[in-house]
């Protein structure tokens, strides 16, 4: 008698997907300290990982993190640093977002600011207030901006570009 991996395989994955809703949902309401998510791409190169202080399981599978820390990888190297004091994380989505300070560090500066969204399948980030950047001095000079050869004086800018 012949044996199939395949429908075994199957069947375990089945059966653990199962045993996990009501772990899932037992978690709710439930903290635990040390928290780690690692995210990796389809072909099992990690992507980002989540770090907080603390995670609580909320409804609708969100989990509240606090003393957040985002490694972003590149080429299997850390790319960039995220810091922020709480965010609210959605892992089935990957997205996080929260209306405290963020801190994004990588080897080319500093990006900071209040309140953020973060998509976690592009890497992207979106910050609502106070953005600011701060560019390390020792850039190469082949990607600093060359100067401006129009005065700043003679460049309109489109009344939505302005500060209120």
């Amino acid at each position: 008698m012949k044996c199939h991996p395949g429908p075994s395989i199957a069947l375990a994955a089945a059966l653990a997907l199962l045993a996990a809703l009501p772990a899932r949902a037992q978690m709710q309401g439930q903290t635990i300290k040390n928290f780690r998510l690692p995210e990796y791409d389809s072909e099992g190169r990690l992507q980002h990982q989540l770090y907080g202080e603390t995670a609580t399981f909320l409804a609708d599978n969100i989990i509240q993190l606090t003393g957040l820390k985002i490694e972003i990888f590149s080429h299997g190297e850390v790319a960039a640093r995220v810091f922020s004091p709480e965010c609210a994380y959605a892992p089935t989505q990957k997205k996080a977002a929260s209306k405290d300070h963020i801190r994004i560090v990588t080897d080319r500066g500093i990006v900071s600011g209040d309140g953020f969204a973060w998509n976690g399948e592009n890497a992207q980030f979106q910050i609502f207030r106070n953005a600011k950047v701060v560019l390390d001095a020792g850039l190469d000079e082949a990607i600093a901006a060359p100067e401006a050869t129009v005065p700043l004086d003679d460049i309109e800018i489109p009344p939505e570009a302005r500060n209120p």
